[in-house]
């Protein structure tokens, strides 16, 4: 008979997304030098047409009042040329939260088109395939984000919880110790306890 782990928590809760909360400033390392300088011709054209509106901007301060306007305005964001990838980002969340999957997968993949080192992107894409049970790709896609932020703890957090579910228990046990390593002290005490419950499974 095959062994049970019993957690801590039934089940442990992975952490939540991370909303894009300002304009990314552009990396060259994202895009190449010559996709940046056609970033910034088309940016100036579209500011100097646009009469200052900030539809992105907009869009996050209804968002974060939980308008559901903010919809809108990040897809006026989005035609309007204004930071495309983390407006598609923040749909992708508000999607989620819908639990719309399929459109928040669309969304998040379309962030990553524009700008496939998009840490929210991937890490936001990460906990919808987890949702989703797609283990697979959800390991990847966190994998990616501690890639791209190291210092990020949730992503860590989460990985450990997918890698449970795929069986990787000392490797969950390893990410689990780098999410508490890297997080506020108050955070600790559950994954403390995930962390002897698997080396307790692992015995």
């Amino acid at each position: 008979m095959a062994k049970v782990i019993k957690f801590p928590v039934e089940p442990p809760r992975k952490l939540g997304p991370k909303k894009v909360h300002k304009r990314k400033k552009a990396d060259p390392e994202d895009h190449g030098q010559l996709n940046l300088f056609n970033q910034i011709v088309a940016e100036t054209r579209v500011r100097s047409l646009q009469s200052g509106n900030d539809f992105f901007e907009e869009a996050l301060a209804l968002d974060d009042q939980g308008d559901p306007f903010a919809e809108n305005m990040y897809l006026r964001a989005i035609e309007h040329e204004q930071s495309i990838a983390d407006a598609y980002c923040n749909l992708g969340i508000l999607m989620s939260r819908r639990e719309e999957y399929a459109k928040a997968v669309d969304y998040l993949t379309k962030s990553l088109a524009v700008n496939p080192r998009h840490f929210e992107a991937h890490y936001n894409l990460a906990n919808v395939y987890s949702d989703l049970g797609n283990f697979g790709l959800a390991k990847m896609h966190y994998e990616i984000s501690t890639e791209i932020a190291p210092s990020f703890p949730n992503s860590y957090y989460n990985l450990g919880l997918v890698l449970v579910s795929l069986k990787q228990y000392d490797a969950a046990a390893q990410v689990i110790q780098q999410y508490i390593e890297l997080s506020p002290d108050y955070n600790h005490e559950v994954a403390h306890d995930l962390i002897r419950t698997l080396k307790d499974f692992g015995r």
